[in-house]
């Protein structure tokens, strides 16, 4: 694990860019978020394939504490990303976007996920696992799981959709559908720590803060823009809040998610002055939905032919290949499809 760590970090050295003495103002356009965006999926694609095989040697110890560490905050990101961005639509869109989420973002994410669950089907009958009918008709909402990875999805579905009813309901005024949302968010934060385990909210304001962030941003990048001093005290006492509160993360319901939004905000106040220009990373980032799904498959099937046994290495390198390769051709089967039915 650690040469892919080494081999992460060597691309994020190289494609490092700085921007001084003024502040970047593309900090969060799509080019800039990809790149963080694929950053982070390949920490999730290693954080689930040590749940396969074991790693041992010296340096694998330091990336699976470095795995532990980042915990349920390597996907804080990919929410505030969602959030920022639906409701960036929704400014620049208005009411058209709106009425149109049901078939473009909710209809669209429930097809490839009810795309890559069929997969997940067809490979259990290969290896021969079975689910109760029940099991298997709730795993299309991401509820429970036929092996994929499901609260997330739960979590992307349950936001879509609380989303588009706030905003068809309250219309034009935006300010009250965000805090609509915030407050139908804390319920369902409430609701589920009753129901399931923490992870299942524990970054679910993600989505949320992303959308205030979005509510305010020509505000801040004003604000920033004219006195850059202010720019690194508000920068330093965040990333300093993060590091601070961090280890009272799982002291209460709610200290997760401050914790997740203050990690969040650090990146794209950082964001500022830093970002990557490494097209694998955006590649990557852009495939980040498959990736992210996909990746449990080979996994799984390589597990079944015992290949961690001869080596955990060998068993790593393929499910990264095998993986990219997956994601990168469900994808374009997956948009001509698309094409075909919303058409």
């Amino acid at each position: 694990m650690i040469i892919f760590l080494v081999f992460l970090c060597f691309i994020m050295i190289c494609s490092c860019k700085f921007c001084f003495p003024n502040l970047d103002s593309k900090y969060l356009s799509k080019e800039y978020t990809q790149a963080i965006k694929g950053i982070f999926v390949i920490i999730v694609f290693l954080s689930h394939v040590r749940t396969y095989v074991d790693f041992n040697g010296a340096g694998d110890i330091f990336v699976i504490q470095i795995l532990n560490y980042f915990g349920q905050l390597m996907v804080a990101l990919f929410l505030f990303y969602s959030g920022y961005g639906i409701y960036e639509s929704i400014k620049y869109r208005g009411q058209k976007y709106i009425d149109l989420l049901p078939k473009n973002r909710i209809g669209k994410t429930f097809f490839d996920f009810a795309l890559a669950i069929i997969l997940f089907l067809i490979i259990d009958l290969i290896i021969g696992k079975n689910y109760s009918i029940s099991t298997i008709l709730l795993s299309f909402t991401g509820w429970t799981s036929i092996g994929n990875s499901a609260w997330y999805m739960f979590a992307i579905f349950t936001l879509y959709i609380v989303t588009y009813i706030c905003f068809k309901m309250l219309k034009n005024k935006r300010f009250l559908s965000i805090l609509l949302i915030t407050i139908l968010s804390l319920c369902y934060i409430y609701i589920m720590s009753l129901l399931r385990d923490n992870y299942w909210s524990s970054t679910y304001l993600c989505y949320v803060a992303g959308m205030w962030y979005s509510y305010f941003k020509e505000k801040i990048d004003c604000f920033f823009s004219r006195n850059q001093k202010i720019y690194y005290i508000v920068t330093l006492l965040i990333v300093f809040m993060y590091i601070y509160f961090f280890q009272y993360r799982y002291t209460r319901l709610m200290m997760f998610n401050f914790v997740s939004i203050l990690f969040c905000l650090s990146i794209v106040l950082l964001s500022f002055k830093i970002s990557f220009q490494s097209q694998l990373l955006k590649w990557f980032g852009n495939h980040l939905f498959w990736i992210y799904i996909l990746q449990r498959i080979p996994m799984i099937l390589l597990q079944y032919f015992h290949i961690e046994q001869y080596d955990s290495y060998l068993y790593l390198s393929l499910c990264f290949v095998i993986t990219v390769i997956f994601a990168h051709y469900t994808n374009i089967f997956s948009g001509y499809l698309k094409n075909k039915i919303w058409k």
